[in-house]
């Protein structure tokens, strides 16, 4: 809002949830009290009941909508959370542009869906096909993954070949891109400038918990009562409603599921209380989750990709940690940025920004650049699956897998022992003492 008031701009929004019509709330729209008149793209747009777009979907409006407000003389600004909406359009080679396979034809997703049923089976079942037509895609995805184990499946049963082929071919070809042209050349179709509004993960998180009380304040829970009616009506009429996408996926639904649940069905229990206290804090947790799960995909993904096309120094680390300097630490320089952007003058080095832009592009960087161990390992004690070494390790370090650990023999004494319920009882420093070799 502060660049587009400076700067005569308009606002496309590349949130995924928010691209939904109403819910305001679930979703965390601007309101239109606070859009202050500023044109706002792409929001509220689409359905209850529609899928959520694809990225090439997304990449082809807001391609369009770019053209159009540069056409008016105004600045275009993309605004969001859904990292994989914004990369898909500022880099080439992350969309399988194969042409569909004859047999198959065009065909939108419920009729690819009509024409192969097993897109709509539960992940396992899902799975088990991609290992038989795309094993390398099959190992690269966790278990419980059913958008990209999908996905996959899809580009299969699309274009007849394996995603796994496509992607290489897409790699070897950046690879001779590179080659022929040199180290120096940018091959973005964009002249960009990027901003990540960051904060350290202890205020944020306080941050985030605050901001779901004022959503249940303003209406959260009266929202997830609309979006579960809907869900309910249309079970109720025989239609399969996939969990795993649409309007259903956002924080808040899952989470106070039982609670409504209770409410429909046992309006005068005495937990409904209790039900309604674990859907705010689990509300929290999943909150917290995403936000640390934003900040592995740019690091892992958003940075990878501005380092190969060499748009690393485009992209300005703006510290918001301390809401009460966020005039200066955040608006002032954001502003002041982007005025020397569009004037063509010299930007001065991200890193360069502030101490904390210096501490955590370094980092982040130096992780982008550190290669991962494939490994596809299971946690038959924690019921976890891990899709790299370093994660394997870290959860075999871990307090929880430890804790698991201390369980597993608690339960076992419990079962081989006649002083069954005696032990149930003992504390973990007990159990562990038990169950060390004499």
């Amino acid at each position: 809002m502060e660049l587009a008031t400076n700067f005569n701009g308009e606002i496309i929004n590349a949130d995924a949830m928010q691209m939904y019509e109403g819910l305001p709330v679930i979703t965390n729209k601007i309101t239109p009290e606070e859009q202050r008149g500023i044109p706002h793209h792409l929001l509220g747009n689409i359905q209850l009941g529609e899928d959520p777009w694809t990225v090439v979907e997304f990449r082809e409006a807001a391609s369009k909508i770019i053209s159009e407000i540069r056409s008016r003389g105004k600045l275009p600004i993309l605004v969001g959370g859904s990292t994989y909406y914004l990369d898909g359009l500022l880099f080439d080679d992350r969309l399988v542009k194969d042409q569909p396979a004859p047999e198959v034809g065009v065909l939108d997703r419920d009729g690819l869906v009509k024409k192969f049923p097993v897109l709509s089976e539960p992940p396992d079942v899902m799975l088990k096909r991609l290992r038989e037509v795309d094993p390398a895609m099959a190992e690269r995805w966790h278990p419980n993954d059913a958008r990209k184990i999908r996905n996959s499946l899809e580009i299969y049963f699309t274009t007849g070949r394996c995603a796994s082929e496509i992607y290489a071919e897409q790699r070897s070809r950046k690879e001779s891109k590179w080659t022929a042209s040199g180290s120096e050349s940018t091959h973005s179709p964009w002249n960009v400038l990027l901003f990540w509004l960051y904060a350290r993960r202890e205020p944020l998180n306080d941050r985030l918990d605050k901001r779901v009380d004022k959503m249940v304040d303003n209406g959260l829970l009266d929202e997830t009562a609309k979006v579960y009616d809907w869900y309910q009506a249309r079970l109720a009429s025989g239609e399969t409603v996939d969990r795993t996408r649409g309007i259903v996926q956002s924080i808040g639904f899952w989470q106070f599921e039982p609670y409504l649940r209770a409410l429909k069905e046992t309006p005068e229990s005495p937990d409904l209380t209790k039900l309604k206290e674990a859907g705010i804090q689990d509300t929290k947790t999943a909150t917290r989750r995403y936000a640390k799960y934003q900040v592995r995909w740019i690091t892992m993904k958003t940075l990878a990709s501005l380092q190969e096309e060499k748009l690393l120094d485009k992209l300005f680390l703006l510290d918001g940690t301390d809401v009460q300097t966020w005039r200066d630490e955040v608006a002032r320089r954001g502003i002041e940025l982007t005025g020397k952007f569009l004037a063509g003058k010299e930007l001065p080095q991200p890193v360069d920004l502030s101490e904390t832009a210096r501490e955590v592009l370094n980092t982040k960087v130096e992780r982008s650049n550190r290669q991962d161990t494939p490994c596809n390992k299971t946690c038959d004690l924690c019921k976890k699956t891990f899709l790299t070494e370093e994660m394997w390790q870290a959860h075999l370090n871990s307090q929880k897998h430890s804790k698991a650990i201390r369980w597993a023999k608690r339960l076992a004494l419990v079962e081989s022992d006649p002083r069954r319920t005696a032990l149930k009882d003992l504390s973990d420093d007990q159990v562990a003492h038990m169950t060390q070799p004499s």
